[in-house]
């Protein structure tokens, strides 16, 4: 199911989370460290939110792509 706007926000969330893991990931002394391992999955998951709230190839439901299975130049059904 396509949600553009859920894609957008999830990556956007996704790519946060990656920050703030690298920035857990290369501070020892970080206090974080225990919780690195919620962090790296909540960025799995928010980055597969949004690759299942796109669009992806094959998908596509318009003609104009040549991705629908019709040739948008010649009439169907009976245009």
């Amino acid at each position: 199911m396509s949600a553009p706007a859920l894609a957008i926000t999830e990556e956007y969330r996704a790519e946060c989370l990656a920050s703030r893991i690298n920035q857990i990931a290369t501070d020892p002394a970080n206090p974080s460290q225990r919780s690195l391992p919620a962090y790296r999955l909540s960025a799995r998951l928010a980055f597969e939110t949004a690759a299942a709230s796109t669009i992806q190839p094959g998908d596509c439901p318009c003609d104009w792509c040549g991705q629908g299975g019709h040739d948008p130049i010649e009439p169907q059904d009976g245009e």
